[in-house]
């Protein structure tokens, strides 16, 4: 009787299995087709970039269309050296919104101790930002900018970029941080550790994890953020990657191949990220649900 409900259980679980598997490999198929449109497409001639199935290849592989996409040509913009300047914006924002907000995150941690409704009530403030959408503070934004002489410079995109992005670290942090055991800062707080030790010695290493899984979200938006470069620049010596980018889907929009070229290329750098440490990513997710079934 056991034997015949384990092989029942036995052939349960291998029909969930292989379900999963199912579903896993139609979503991850449809994750990979566009990119694969947009890499064959990039690859075409324009005539047959318009005139072949999409999916089909290429009967002659050129790269023309990415050297062009990279190196652009007259008065059309490469995507060289707006990648490099966006990169100069990208890596400092994304840097110091996660730090910004993982302090953040642990000082309301710390409040909720004390002043438990005071603390949710300002957090839920500062999240607010997280939820608004830039297009409703356009006009104070760039007003703002203006006087503090740092509308399109490196700084003011940096700035913009914190006032959006550091309360989303901080709402994503706040989510880990619950997570570490009490006990061991109020272990630390006894040796006489102050908050910034503790922060930094204590909850950092144990939500790691956590860290690098929303500093890879963070960067991932701010990669993609397209609003904000385009209001709070506008000179071609400031002209950012996703602006740049959108070049070849609307004025240039007829050169399909070029389009195509020029969305892999801008999507080149994230999507080597998310091969390469997507699997942090996952693991970071992974600690949250393991730390918070312990707590």
């Amino acid at each position: 009787m056991e034997r015949s409900i384990s092989k029942g259980n036995y052939i349960t679980n291998s029909i969930k299995y292989a379900l999963l598997e199912i579903v896993a490999g139609i979503l991850v198929i449809m994750w990979l087709v566009p990119l694969y449109a947009m890499i064959l497409g990039g690859l075409k001639s324009n005539l047959e970039a318009t005139s072949t199935p999409i999916l089909l290849p290429p009967s002659k592989p050129s790269l023309d269309a990415y050297a062009f996409a990279w190196f652009g040509y007259a008065t059309i913009p490469g995507l060289e050296p707006t990648m490099l300047r966006y990169l100069l914006v990208v890596v400092p924002s994304v840097l110091l919104s996660v730090v910004i907000g993982t302090m953040t995150a642990y000082f309301f941690f710390i409040l909720s101790e004390k002043h438990g409704i005071l603390s949710n009530t300002l957090f839920s403030i500062i999240a607010l930002a997280t939820f608004l959408p830039i297009e409703t503070v356009t006009f104070p934004l760039i007003e703002l900018e203006t006087s503090l002489n740092i509308y399109n410079t490196y700084i003011g995109l940096i700035f913009a970029m914190l006032i959006f992005y550091a309360p989303t670290s901080a709402l994503l942090m706040s989510i880990f941080i619950p997570v570490v055991p009490k006990y061991l800062i109020e272990s630390a707080r006894m040796d006489g550790a102050g908050d910034w030790t503790i922060l930094w010695r204590v909850v950092f290493p144990l939500i790691f994890p956590g860290f690098l899984s929303t500093l890879i979200f963070v960067f991932l938006q701010i990669w993609n953020e397209f609003f904000i470069p385009l209001i709070l620049t506008n000179t071609p010596n400031m002209l950012m990657l996703p602006v740049a980018a959108r070049f070849y889907t609307a004025a240039y929009a007829l050169i399909y191949n070029r389009s195509f070229a020029a969305g892999v290329i801008s999507s080149l750098i994230p999507l080597i990220i998310f091969i390469f440490l997507g699997r942090y990513f996952i693991r970071g997710l992974a600690a949250l649900g393991g730390g918070a079934k312990g707590v």
